[in-house]
């Protein structure tokens, strides 16, 4: 089953194929109801980016559409299940349904940049102004994405950074609240070295996200990772700066 937004915004619930799906914020496409670099949540604030947005895989991130209406991120989900010898796999059915022996669950991912923030949340100038960030993809549920898609309506995520308050890691309880700006849009505007940095840092995570959110797997794999013969693959989060800039030109009237 999946969920899916119509043109006046409302939802509603139809059949299709199990497998990944594509979606931008706001898109009517339907919504889903490796390396490994994801974020696990921990108690306190922080300040992110979302930044697959269109173009991010050319290297030529785009904030505005040809019309100069605020682009939107893309996110991937699917219908995944769980076996201790084996990880997150994809739903294709009851025969997975039965390895796992328990219903699937929707989850979505995108990727993000982590700024360096101090414990109130708010950016540490300095180690910014050395170029400190990371890359993580993030997995959550469709209730998240509803609240980040209502925040996008009127606070575009390509125009915004979002703050993060986690209150409790491991039912991975948060709240959200716009900034006034997007970091990573600001050093795009102003031209720094440290825009293509993150954006080159961010390609290639963001190009292995489905891997990060479940293995698409016939039984017969299913049944030879059971068996303890293969392995799974590790990653690189990058991030980071080989050089200091000018964090006071940056952020100039901003924070």
């Amino acid at each position: 089953m999946l969920l899916t937004l119509d043109a006046d915004r409302h939802i509603y619930i139809r059949r299709c194929p199990m497998g990944f799906s594509d979606f931008t914020l706001g898109s009517t496409s339907p919504i889903l109801s490796g390396g490994k670099v994801r974020w696990k949540p921990q108690k306190g604030k922080f300040r992110v980016t979302f930044v697959a947005l269109p173009g991010l895989e050319d290297n030529a991130v785009k904030f505005e559409d040809a019309n100069g209406d605020p682009t939107n991120p893309s996110f991937k989900g699917g219908r995944r299940l769980y076996h201790k010898d084996v990880g997150y796999f994809l739903d294709h059915g009851p025969e997975y349904q039965k390895i796992a022996g328990n219903p699937s669950k929707t989850s979505i991912a995108t990727t993000l940049i982590f700024w360096p923030t101090d414990a109130k949340g708010n950016l540490d100038k300095a180690r910014f102004a050395n170029g400190e960030f990371e890359v993580k993809t993030w997995i959550f549920s469709l209730d998240k994405y509803r609240q980040l898609e209502s925040i996008n309506t009127e606070f575009p995520l390509s125009q915004h950074d979002i703050s993060i308050t986690v209150t409790d890691p491991q039912f991975h309880k948060m709240t959200f609240a716009p900034c006034k700006e997007s970091l990573f849009k600001t050093l795009h505007d102003k031209g720094s070295d440290m825009f293509k940095t993150c954006m080159e840092t961010a390609k290639p995570i963001h190009a292995n996200i489905q891997n990060d959110i479940a293995q698409d797997l016939t039984i017969d794999q299913i049944r030879e990772k059971m068996s303890g013969s293969v392995g799974s693959p590790t990653g690189n989060s990058g991030g980071g700066f080989n050089s200091s800039f000018d964090a006071d030109e940056i952020l100039d009237g901003m924070l």
